[in-house]
């Protein structure tokens, strides 16, 4: 049967795929939107006028999870008899079951979303620095369809094909959307008030469970520097840029944590190590433990979450008013 779904997160891809079989110039394509008035009524026509002498038709359904439970029945009805000249897509972010999963890495997968981008980059004919790939990233986050409009941005930028830092701080919107880096900093921060609104936010998308995982990782990368990088009150570019590869991680997290500023940053940022020693640290991952833990044994762990910013926001906001 022509009728192919196409499941994930990786909307790009699902664009490509299409667009692959567009390229032959006797295919008719239609794109068929949840808004579109009478879409049922409008596909069991075209079925049933298909002649052997029509052109080869691809009907790409997009959205198809936003369509009412109703229609959506009623389209996999009439799914059963298509014919062979038509070749229909059915666009959904869910997985499983049958089709082709084009799936993007998870939000909190940095290193895979990294790799992500620098393939797409290559596949445009790009080539980007390593700390520029980072400030990208931190700029652009997780959409697949903001990314490729960047990468397009910067291809028409760039003369040479070459893509560096001040590419990105030129030419990369900075997409404002709270995220698990803009939470977990407000965390460490000691920007309680953010800090609790955000959590709030992230709460009716995301499982606790992750959020818990993400707020780890975040003081484990913090544990790492403490343990690496001599305490100064001020740190420079170099200092950023070989942290970042010694450790791996991410170039704009290690200027977060270092209290270096992008100028392109719009908020303040603080020197983590003049408020954290090790010490401290290894106590805020034993409570995470101990969160993480709860998280999967409470019913409603949101209040323990909030617990937990106020000890840890309150102690480093108390140190920032000391010094005031």
């Amino acid at each position: 049967m022509p009728v192919t779904f196409l499941t994930g997160t990786a909307e790009t891809q699902k664009e490509e795929l299409i667009k692959k079989l567009l390229k032959d110039g006797n295919v008719e394509y239609i794109r068929i939107h949840p808004e579109d008035p009478d879409k049922i009524d409008f596909i069991r026509s075209l079925l049933r006028t298909k002649t052997i002498f029509s052109n080869k038709t691809i009907i790409d359904i997009v959205n198809f999870d936003e369509w009412k439970a109703q229609e959506q029945k009623r389209l996999v009805e009439l799914l059963k008899n298509v014919p062979e000249d038509v070749h229909i897509f059915i666009r959904s972010q869910k997985t499983g079951g049958k089709g082709v999963a084009l799936e993007l890495p998870k939000p909190w997968e940095t290193d895979k979303w990294l790799e992500w981008i620098e393939k797409r980059f290559r596949e445009n004919g790009l080539l980007i620095d390593k700390d520029a790939l980072q400030l990208f990233f931190s700029k652009v986050g997780t959409n697949d369809l903001i990314i490729e409009r960047e990468i397009e941005k910067l291809k028409a930028y760039s003369e040479d094909k070459k893509i560096t830092v001040e590419d990105v701080e030129e030419v990369v919107f900075t997409y404002q959307t709270p995220g698990y880096d803009d939470f977990c900093f407000a965390v460490s921060e000691g920007k309680r008030k953010i800090a609790h609104s955000l959590l709030s936010q992230l709460w009716k998308t995301t499982e606790p469970v992750v959020i818990a995982t993400v707020l780890a990782n975040h003081f484990l990368d913090l544990f790492k520097i403490l343990v690496l990088v001599t305490k100064k009150r001020y740190y420079t570019w170099p200092d950023v840029s070989r942290v970042s590869k010694e450790l791996g991680i991410p170039v704009p997290r290690v200027a977060r944590f270092l209290g270096f500023s992008f100028k392109t940053w719009k908020f303040k940022v603080i020197n983590h190590l003049l408020y954290y020693d090790v010490k401290k640290v290894r106590k805020i991952l034993r409570d995470l433990y101990d969160l993480d833990r709860v998280v999967k044994s409470e019913e409603d762990p949101k209040p323990f979450f909030h617990e937990f910013i106020e000890e840890v926001a309150l102690d480093v906001y108390s140190l920032q008013r000391d010094e005031e």
